[in-house]
């Protein structure tokens, strides 16, 4: 019975992830049957195009203005589905199990959906997937009728009467015209529905003889995306006007023509599309759940004389990454002065080495042709230095002391060129090598030279690094490093340099492989996959080093612990020693001519205030006090009542951390542990459990020398990691000797410092 109930739990993700097409009443769609056949223009005749009608002078002068509240953990993912806000209360659907069956009751509850109780219950075999409320008293459902176990169904639309739970009607729904879910009413009172076909949506209305007619679908032919519909009553739009949403924003439009009309863009305000879900229409106002914020929206439609007029900000950026997404959503979502827009050179497309490389040199173009925007995302392989020389970036030091704000000085530092702090960042990581103290010793940096020597001195050593590393990654990894081979300031390089001819010669000694182009976020859940066996490696001494990004004050514990107590963290062989690389999340810089300094300066404030910080648990917080509160908190002794974390690791496949809280039930007067850290091998089975006490004095020292190792940000030029890897490949192939390529780099690289100077 449990396997049956997972099943259909199991069942319910899959409408979610399987086709991604949230519509009508409710948030998921379910996959079109494999066996509907296409429709042809005689089975589903569309209504004849005609003009769209004008917009109304008052429809044009209206603005969506949207208001934000937080709702409370009644109305949480998960408890309510599908749900109508209504002057009685919420209605949803809720997934229940109970003696190892899984249903699907009609619920209703008070303003907030508390104090449900259930009005119809639907067991396994039939699904609610949409609802609609078109006469009082009645209720509309979509419905998937069929077995969880084989996952063949049918559809079907039922009229239910909610005072005696009966059913008025059941409508069969023609499997050829697509899955069905989403519900709405049209204008005239008729009922809407959605369906999904293929990856493409369609769009029906039911007629008064139990027939479904299609409708044209309200597509932006331009950017195509998926569709919610809202409905008619309560929209406060003209007659014969319906609301719907997409990806872009809030629309209006007329059911029997498809033409449409743009109400409101989500951008505008800081709303994603993909984490709502509609609650309703009242008064002209709309009504939607936001699960990204855990906040109602209510979007109010205000005359546009009465709205304060926000100003504009442009940000370049090469793209949109999700941090950077997500900071500029919530300021966008809270500042009623300021409004940021975003000029994404990848043009949103997916960012390999090849759109990167088009990106940076398109906007490398604006920039020195005087088309600066207020802020520029620093991402890596822009010629920020370049712009630096060139005075096209604001010095940010004397805005910071006159806001009071103080920034670790590890992190100013990396954020300084020359004399001027030109980039900061509300959070950060650490790129580095993790080793066998032991072993190493405790270096803050070594050479490539240096490691090459220790691991070839060591008897059972197979070299450097564990055998992850492949000359590609490790390319990859110094392109970072590059910084310290270039004097910007003099137009001068260090290429030539025996050190760097002892770099060409490690990275010839690494084994191929092919190259993998990850975000930082993938990279760093792909070494967690390997890392256990990869620390385990090292403290039996068969390599000297593992590559590891380190993000927080918790992971460099989890580190130590994999390390038994021993971990050191030298950084990745170059040749000037330098250690560890402070990697800078999403940083930003303000244009020396930007017309709204003050503006990009509010967006700053936003990713430096309090109440960001606190919240970066996750990463290293960029202020002084945040940071010192993390090691604070990793200090601090817990309390049996407060009990403890239990943390997982699987050896083999991915790490995962379990957020149960367990209750201490250890001696009493023994230490307690911060939490309880299990390995497994690639059979399941426990190999090794730790305990992970508070943080002492002396692992707090070391992780602050590996800070202060961390000396430059891990930006880099595009140009200069291009000549790099051009010039290498001949000497890699044997076409030329080190000294040749490094003398070839050289003069490339000052040739380049000289044009950029």
């Amino acid at each position: 019975m449990k396997t049956k109930a997972y099943q259909g739990l199991a069942l319910i993700l899959s409408l979610a992830l399987l086709i991604l097409l949230p519509a009508g009443c409710g948030r998921t769609e379910p996959p079109a049957p494999t066996s509907s056949p296409a429709p042809t223009a005689a089975e589903t005749p569309a209504a004849a195009p005609q003009p769209a009608p004008a917009p109304t002078p008052e429809a044009e002068d209206v603005v969506y203005v949207p208001q934000f509240e937080v709702y409370p953990p009644s109305m949480a993912p998960g408890l309510t589905n599908y749900p109508a806000e209504r002057e009685d209360g919420v209605w949803f659907i809720r997934l229940l199990e109970e003696d190892g069956e899984i249903h699907y009751p009609l619920m209703h509850g008070g303003k907030d959906a508390e104090n449900p109780v259930t009005v119809l219950d639907f067991g396994p075999e039939a699904i609610p997937v949409g609802m609609c409320f078109l006469e009082e008293g009645r209720v509309w459902l979509s419905m998937w009728l069929g077995d969880p176990d084989t996952q063949i169904w049918t559809f079907a639309l039922r009229e239910v009467s909610l005072e005696s739970g009966e059913t008025l009607r059941e409508i069969p729904f023609p499997e050829e015209n697509g899955a069905l879910f989403g519900l709405f009413d049209l204008p005239g009172g008729s009922l809407g529905v959605c369906t999904a076909q293929g990856g493409k949506m369609r769009l029906f209305r039911l007629e008064a003889d139990e027939t479904f007619t299609e409708l044209p679908f309200p597509q932006d032919e331009e950017k195509p995306s998926q569709v919610t519909f809202l409905g008619t009553a309560g929209s406060g739009l003209p007659e014969g006007e319906c609301m719907a949403y997409d990806r872009e924003g809030l629309f209006a439009f007329v059911p029997e023509t498809g033409a449409r009309r743009e109400l409101l863009h989500w951008a505008e305000r800081g709303i994603r599309s993909d984490t709502l879900t509609p609650l309703g229409l009242g008064d002209g106002a709309v009504r939607l759940l936001d699960y990204d914020y855990g906040e109602y929206v209510t979007l109010t439609p205000t005359p546009r004389k009465e709205v304060p007029v926000r100003q504009e900000i442009t940000m370049a950026s090469l793209t949109v990454d999700t941090e950077t997404a997500k900071a500029v959503r919530d300021f966008n979502r809270r500042s009623g002065e300021w409004v940021i827009t975003i000029r994404d050179y990848s043009d949103g497309q997916y960012f390999t080495r090849d759109v990167r490389d088009r990106a940076i040199t398109a906007m490398n173009l604006d920039i020195v042709s005087g088309n600066m925007p207020d802020l520029l995302s620093i991402q890596d392989g822009v010629p920020y230095k370049s712009w630096a020389e060139k005075g096209f970036l604001r010095d940010l030091a004397p805005w910071l002391a006159e806001e009071g704000i103080e920034l670790l000085p590890q992190l100013r530092r990396a954020g300084t060129v020359g004399d001027k702090l030109l980039m900061i960042s509300a959070s950060f990581t650490l790129r580095t090598a993790a080793g066998n103290r032991d072993v190493i010793g405790d270096p803050t940096g070594w050479t490539a030279a240096e490691a090459s020597a220790l691991a070839a001195s060591l008897p059972g050593c197979a070299g450097v690094f564990t055998g992850g590393m492949t000359r590609e990654k490790y390319l990859e990894l110094l392109d970072a490093y590059l910084e310290g081979y270039l004097d910007w300031a003099n137009g001068t390089a260090s290429f030539d340099s025996p050190g760097f001819r002892d770099v060409l010669a490690f990275a010839a000694s690494l084994p191929t492989g092919e190259s993998t182009e990850t975000s930082a976020e993938a990279e760093y859940l792909q070494s967690m996959a390997r890392a256990d066996a990869a620390a385990a490696e090292i403290m039996q001494g068969r390599a000297l080093a593992d590559a590891v990004t380190v993000i927080s004050v918790r992971d460099w514990q989890l580190w130590d612990l994999s390390y038994m107590g021993k971990l050191v963290c030298p950084g990745i062989p170059a040749s000037d020693g330098v250690g560890s690389l402070l990697e800078m999340r999403a940083p930003m810089a303000v244009s020396a001519v930007s017309a709204h300094p003050e503006g990009a300066y509010a967006f700053l404030r936003s990713l430096l205030d309090e109440k960001t910080q606190t919240a970066y648990t996750d990463r290293f917080p960029s202020l002084t006090a945040a940071f010192e509160s993390h090691v604070a908190e990793a200090m601090r002794e817990p309390t049996a009542e407060e009990g403890y974390r239990n943390t997982i690791i699987f050896s083999v496949t991915a790490r995962m951390e379990e957020g149960i809280v367990r209750l201490w039930d250890g001696p009493e007067g023994e230490r307690i542990p911060r939490s309880v850290v299990q390995w497994y091998d690639a059979n399941g089975a426990l190999v090794r459990e730790d305990k992970l006490y508070a943080m002492s004095e002396e692992q707090r020292d070391r992780l602050m020398a590996l800070l202060d190792s961390a000396v430059r940000s891990t930006v880099c030029d595009q140009v200069v990691t291009g000549i790099v890897r051009e010039e290498a490949e001949a000497y890699f192939a044997g076409q030329r000797s080190a000294e040749e390529v490094s003398k070839r780099i050289q003069s490339r690289a000052e040739l380049y410092l000289a044009e950029q100077g």
